[in-house]
């Protein structure tokens, strides 16, 4: 029994030093999730309620409401950057290390009070993609269901570490987004406002299973133009890699790819020529 209520014990003291950073967010729509903040200035929360949005209302722990401004979004990391006046607040530590089974506390704001969960990191897989392109430093699940309200809370560690952020993953699992790719996404949203990603300026089409991508649209002034590609030609390797789908291009453009020069190998007209193309930055449209 001493063992459970120094653990209960233990918990509640971890929440109440986080509470400080943890915030609700309400975007346009009056839907309401969390985020925390991760130093004077500036917080984060999870990008897909605010899509679309210029602008959110953010409750403080100590009850205030304020307006703050969206200084940028990552929708390939589901990071969302807010500026507004926090007080003072040291960047928040993020965890070394993250092992399967080991307990971490899910923290959270609702309009009434801070929301804190306990839950098991269940699994902590290798780096992996997200369908919108953004690489995710590992796959952390979380054994518990997220309630809309702790969406885009902290995931802390038992020392008080930043572990990550919990969202909802495919087929509604709890995951972490970690907080090492917070902390990429958040460097360059700060000085940026956006994640450039990379651009070749052409539109691909495939030619089945091992049969390369043919290029069927090429866009004025763009990197594949003023490498000599031509509408037509069928991209056949990468840098000597073989490509045998479009998503093996599209795959290869992520976060930094921009300003990288890469060999690719292409069938023009039954010959196999080479092209030195630079990748460019994708254009906001």
């Amino acid at each position: 029994m001493s063992d459970l209520l120094n653990l209960s014990n233990a918990l509640s003291a971890l929440a109440a030093s986080v509470a400080p950073r943890i915030i609700a967010v309400e975007g346009g729509d009056g839907h309401q999730v969390s985020g925390f903040i991760w130093r004077s200035g500036l917080a984060v929360t999870a990008h897909e309620v605010l899509e679309g949005e210029d602008e959110a209302e953010v409750l403080l722990a100590d009850g205030r409401v304020l307006k703050a401004a969206i200084a940028g979004r990552d929708p390939s990391t589901d990071v969302a950057l807010l500026k507004f006046e926090t007080g003072e607040f040291a960047d928040w530590p993020t965890a070394d290390v993250v092992l399967p089974g080991s307990l971490a506390l899910v923290a959270g704001r609702s309009e009434a009070s801070l929301i804190a969960s306990l839950a098991s990191i269940t699994e902590v897989g290798p780096a992996w993609r997200s369908m919108r392109g953004g690489d995710i430093a590992a796959r952390i699940t979380l054994g518990l269901r997220l309630s809309g309200h702790t969406e885009g809370g902290a995931v802390v560690a038992p020392d008080g570490s930043l572990a990550g952020m919990a969202v909802t993953g495919a087929g509604r699992r709890a995951i972490a987004i970690p907080a090492t790719t917070i902390a990429r996404s958040v460097a360059t949203l700060a000085d940026k406002g956006y994640v450039p990603r990379g651009w070749l300026g052409v539109m691909l089409h495939p030619l089945g299973k091992g049969g390369g991508a043919i290029i069927v649209g090429l866009e004025s002034d763009s990197p594949a133009e003023h490498a000599g590609l031509l509408v037509g030609d069928i991209i056949t390797t990468w840098n000597g890699e073989a490509i045998n789908s479009v998503g093996a291009i599209s795959d290869r453009l992520g976060t930094g790819a921009v300003g990288a020069k890469v060999n690719l190998g292409v069938q023009r007209g039954g010959n196999a020529e080479q092209y030195d193309i630079a990748i460019g930055e994708r254009p906001r449209r």
